[in-house]
């Protein structure tokens, strides 16, 4: 099965697989993002912060510049909003995703957390290829990098108590 039957398989134009790319863009994130910094700022956890600030922010600074670097078209099959960039490779709502769920899960520590963030990421990763914006390769590339550069900044800022 090619990556473009994966896309007409998966095809579905609806109004909640377009909630979720709306609800995974970067703007949404980030006000997330804000109001975890705020809270562990104020909790005084300095080096969860740093991890936190660090892991998501370089990757949400990143993604753009990967896409312009890799070049790959975006899938042809549907008409896409004009609002989306020309490249597709790798996925930013599903690096942007990755990261910020990645880095929560690293700071909380619990199950729940983890099992609640990893529906999201795969929701945000089902929205892309439903609505036809990514290949299968650029979500799975977006959530690959996000979470190894997650995992090799905390193994960075790891030591003493957050």
């Amino acid at each position: 099965m090619s990556e473009q039957d994966v896309l007409i398989w998966l095809h579905d134009d609806s109004t909640v697989a377009r909630s979720v790319s709306d609800l995974t863009g970067l703007a949404p994130l980030a006000a997330v993002g804000i109001v975890v910094l705020t809270v562990l700022l104020s909790l005084r956890r300095w080096r969860d912060a740093l991890f936190f600030t660090a892991a998501v922010g370089v990757v949400w600074a990143v993604n753009p510049l990967l896409k312009q670097l890799f070049g790959r078209s975006r899938p042809e099959l549907w008409p896409l909003p004009p609002e989306v960039s020309e490249y597709s490779f790798p996925s930013g709502h599903a690096a942007n995703t990755a990261a910020l769920v990645g880095a929560l899960v690293l700071i909380a520590g619990r199950l729940p957390v983890l099992l609640l963030g990893a529906v999201l990421v795969l929701i945000a990763g089902w929205a892309q290829l439903a609505l036809g914006r990514h290949y299968p390769t650029d979500v799975l590339a977006g959530w690959l990098w996000a979470l190894t550069f997650v995992a090799v900044v905390r193994n960075v800022t790891k030591g003493g108590p957050g």
